[in-house]
């Protein structure tokens, strides 16, 4: 029996599957329609044959969806928690559910702790916000760590991809799913660009910014930030469905932006080559998909400046915010973002009200 709770606004709605920390749904209403683009695996709702789950199977791929917190971001090669850390794996408990000015803010504490940390998760919806406000707090932490959102978009029917300004984009070394039986990937490893509209792969230079870029495979690749920004964005139009996916971070805590373009090439279980058209979006500190040590250690990023991990030792209390949400549109262009007088500006026009201080 999956455990949710549900926190509602005027024209928004957010539920946390409480067993594995993972946002289960995200619902924006205007103008008499519901707005939904984020993915989810199509296994989640399944009951287990004895087939697609194996006991070496972190329990996150089990009901994967929307969006979950990653600490560390992919690999634990350190304390052996399951891939993407317990904030993704483990069970979380309502430690409140309150009304605010205009809104309503939940708090929710992980049972199991990470580097040390008690990590409690913050969400606040405000009425008429098309977001929801994220904050992931860590007290009392002994460690550096990776970390990471891990936000999943649902472009079957396609999309059309803007970012705030990114200085480079390069996959790793090999695939992530290098030597896996029935793995397939279309990018170049290594590879990097400057240019995200034309990046290397076996079928010719791909486009980062259409999805797809091809069939039957899975790939992933680190869009790197410019630091001279202060909040960076992601935004992803579904011009067949009339909705743009918006995403805001800090640069400063998160400084790079992972995509993970996953249309069928991971033929095995659990995938069984039915996990398409999903782009994921991952707000991230991290040496790309290289693990906890690798990320907290020297690296090629660190070397330019550029911070792989954070420090939980940094302070008593870390915290790490985001902002994801959508609105309708009816562009048909990719569309960039900016931020104004405590609104988000489309460029197509369409603006809604933000609210930065929960996000910096």
């Amino acid at each position: 029996m999956i455990s949710l709770h549900k926190l509602q606004a005027r024209g928004i709605s957010a539920t946390l599957d409480l067993g594995l920390g993972q946002l289960h749904s995200l619902v924006v209403r205007r103008n008499a329609r519901d707005i939904n683009p984020w993915a989810r695996v199509p296994w989640a709702d399944a009951p287990d044959d004895g087939t697609r789950f194996g006991a070496e199977m972190p329990p996150h791929l089990r009901r994967m969806s929307a969006d979950f917190f990653c600490a560390p971001f992919v690999l634990d090669d350190v304390d052996g928690a399951p891939a993407h850390g317990w904030p993704a794996n483990g069970r979380w408990s309502l430690v409140s559910d309150l009304p605010i000015e205009n809104g309503r803010e939940a708090t929710f504490v992980l049972e199991k702790k990470v580097a040390g940390a008690r990590v409690h998760k913050v969400w606040t919806l405000l009425d008429d916000h098309p977001f929801l406000y994220q904050c992931h707090r860590f007290t009392g932490g002994n460690a550096a760590l990776p970390m990471a959102h891990h936000m999943m978009l649902d472009l079957r029917r396609g999309g059309l991809l803007a970012f705030s300004p990114k200085l480079w984009a390069q996959t790793p070394a090999s695939p992530i799913d290098a030597g896996a039986e029935g793995a397939h990937s279309v990018l170049h490893y290594p590879a990097k660009s400057n240019d995200l509209t034309s990046f290397p792969s076996r079928i010719g230079a791909v486009d980062l910014t259409r999805y797809p870029i091809a069939d039957q495979h899975d790939d992933f690749v680190m869009l790197v930030d410019d630091p001279s920004v202060e909040l960076g964005w992601a935004t992803a139009l579904r011009p067949a469905s009339h909705d743009v996916a918006m995403l805001i971070k800090p640069v400063s805590t998160l400084p790079q932006t992972m995509l993970w373009l996953s249309n069928g090439g991971r033929s095995y279980a659990p995938w069984n080559g039915e996990h398409v058209g999903v782009l994921g979006i991952e707000e991230a500190c991290s040496f790309g998909a290289s693990g906890r040590i690798a990320s907290t250690r020297h690296n090629p990023l660190t070397e330019l400046g550029i911070a792989t991990a954070i420090d939980l030792r940094a302070a008593k209390i870390v915290e790490i915010k985001t902002a994801m949400g959508a609105l309708p549109s009816s562009a048909r262009t990719p569309l960039r973002l900016r931020i104004e007088a405590e609104r988000v500006v489309l460029s197509d026009g369409t603006s809604a009200p933000f609210a930065g201080h929960l996000v910096t």
